[in-house]
C-alpha cells in the first residue's frame, strides 16, 4: 500500500495534519511576521522612523528566508511592557564606554554665563564635578562627542533668569532631580542603559528661578528643530501602529 502524501497548502507549504503539527512557514507568512515584529519594535521606542521603513522595505523586497532575516537582524521584541521586551529594547541601545582614564579627569570646573552666553561642545573633557550658572545669560552644554570619565560625572546648576541646555547622546545613563521656582527644570526622557561598572553616569540637579533648565537626547548631528520634527513623525508613528493600521505597509497586510 501506498503511503499517502500530507495535504499541501498555499505556497507550497504543509497544511497542519491530524496529529497537529505545524506545517513549514511560506515566505510570504515570513514577510508578514517580520514586519509585525518591526512594528511592534518601532512602537515600542526600539527603532526610529528611518530604521524602521529601511527595515520594513528590505522585508517587503525579500524573496527568501535569508533575506527576511536581513531586515529583522538583531530585534528582539516581548509584549509591551514585559521585562523580555524591556531587556531587549535596551540591548538595542549603543553602550557608552568611558573616553578617558580617572586620572586625566579635572576635579571641579565651573561655567558662568552672566549676561552673556556659554557653550561647550566637540571633544572636550568635563570634571568630575561641575558648576553651572547662569544669571540673565545662555548655557549649552553638548556632551554627545564629550570624553567622560569612568562613573559619575555631576552638574549642579544655578539658572536666575536665564537658560541651560544640556544636550546628550542616546545611550548615556542620566540622573536627574532639579527643581524649579517660577521656572522649568526639564529632562526629556529616553530609554538609557542601567549603570553598571566603570560606564559613564551623569547626574544634574539644581534649581532654576524664572529660569529654563532642559536636557535632551539628540543623536549625533542633530539639531534642536531635527530632533523635534523627529519626535513628532515617531510619535504619530506609534499612534498609527498602536490603532491597528497595517495600510501602508505594501504586500501582505
Amino acid at each position: 500500500m501506498k503511503k499517502r502524501k500530507p495535504p499541501v497548502g498555499p505556497a507550497g507549504g504543509q497544511a497542519r495534519g491530524p496529529a497537529g503539527r505545524e506545517r513549514p512557514i511560506s515566505v510570504d507568512e515570513a514577510r508578514e511576521k517580520a514586519i509585525d515584529i518591526l512594528s511592534e519594535a518601532f512602537a515600542q521606542d526600539l527603532v526610529t522612523i528611518e530604521e524602521f521603513e529601511r527595515r520594513v522595505t528590505l522585508a517587503q523586497e525579500a524573496r527568501t528566508m535569508p533575506e527576511i532575516g536581513t531586515a529583522i537582524e538583531g530585534l528582539r521584541v516581548g509584549a509591551p511592557g514585559s521585562p523580555a521586551g524591556r531587556g531587549d529594547e535596551l540591548a538595542t541601545l549603543p553602550r557608552i564606554a568611558a573616553d578617558m582614564p580617572a586620572g586625566r579627569i579635572r576635579p571641579a570646573d565651573r561655567a558662568v554665563a552672566i549676561f552673556g552666553e556659554t557653550n561647550r561642545s566637540g571633544a572636550w573633557i568635563p570634571a568630575r564635578r561641575n558648576t553651572l550658572v547662569a544669571v540673565m545669560g545662555s548655557m549649552e552644554l553638548d556632551l554627545r562627542e564629550a570624553l567622560l570619565g569612568p562613573g559619575q560625572t555631576a552638574f549642579t546648576v544655578t539658572a536666575v533668569m536665564g537658560s541651560v541646555e544640556v544636550i546628550v547622546p542616546p545611550g548615556l545613563h542620566i540622573e536627574c532631580s532639579g527643581s524649579a521656582i517660577l521656572g522649568s527644570f526639564e529632562h526629556k526622557e529616553m530609554r538609557s542603559l542601567p549603570a553598571s561598572g566603570d560606564m559613564p553616569i551623569v547626574r544634574i540637579d539644581g534649581f532654576s528661578v524664572l529660569s529654563s533648565v532642559e536636557i535632551e537626547y539628540r543623536y549625533p548631528g542633530e539639531s534642536r528643530r531635527e530632533a523635534r520634527r523627529r519626535r513628532r513623525r515617531e510619535k504619530r508613528e506609534r499612534r498609527r501602529l498602536r490603532r491597528g493600521d497595517r495600510g501602508r505597509l505594501g504586500p501582505g497586510r
